[in-house]
């Protein structure tokens, strides 16, 4: 950024490139689909058009479900980051044990933000798609985010960065991997 501070408008640029990637993955995405269902009908091959019928309407499911989240920046991160990486099989829930505050909703969206595009990013060198839980709890002050996943990633060096803003890290090892935590309380 040539240490130059950003303007509110490079922030909204930015915001708008990204969901205009998303946008341009999606519709290539989407339209890959189409043409597969219409060579199998052209080909009269009825019996494959079941599995990617049913591919489309899981993925439809699931961003209904995602965009009625209560908070509308934690819906646009996950639903986004799901078209764009599309190597991370997300799974997300969401429960809102109080109405956050909006300094709250923007610090859990940062950190939703940067967890997934560091997966992300990650995942475009993998083979295998990565299934990805992700557990959102909120709080009137805060946020609980825990995601389950055995990578190969230090966890806390990237939690390290959000210290300063309040937010704890955890990292719990169990028999099936290991569950990873961050937490933050803010003050009225």
């Amino acid at each position: 950024m040539n240490g130059h501070p950003r303007t509110p408008a490079a922030d909204i640029r930015s915001m708008m490139e990204d969901s205009l990637e998303v946008l341009r993955i999606y519709r290539h995405d989407l339209m890959n689909q189409v043409q597969l269902l219409q060579a199998y009908s052209q080909l009269k091959k009825y019996d494959r058009l079941n599995e990617p019928i049913q591919s489309l309407v899981q993925e439809a499911g699931r961003h209904t479900e995602w965009s009625s989240l209560p908070s509308s920046m934690l819906s646009y991160v996950v639903l986004s980051r799901d078209i764009k990486y599309q190597m991370l099989q997300l799974h997300v829930s969401y429960e809102q044990q109080e109405e956050p505050t909006e300094a709250a909703e923007v610090l859990a969206a940062r950190l939703l933000l940067s967890l997934l595009d560091t997966l992300g990013e990650a995942s475009k060198t993998w083979l295998e798609p990565l299934a990805l839980d992700v557990w959102i709890v909120s709080f009137r002050q805060g946020y609980e985010i825990s995601w389950f996943a055995d990578l190969p990633h230090d966890w806390a060096a990237w939690a390290t960065a959000y210290a300063g803003e309040g937010v704890e890290f955890v990292q719990e090892i169990g028999e099936d991997g290991t569950e990873y935590r961050v937490r933050f309380q803010l003050q009225e």
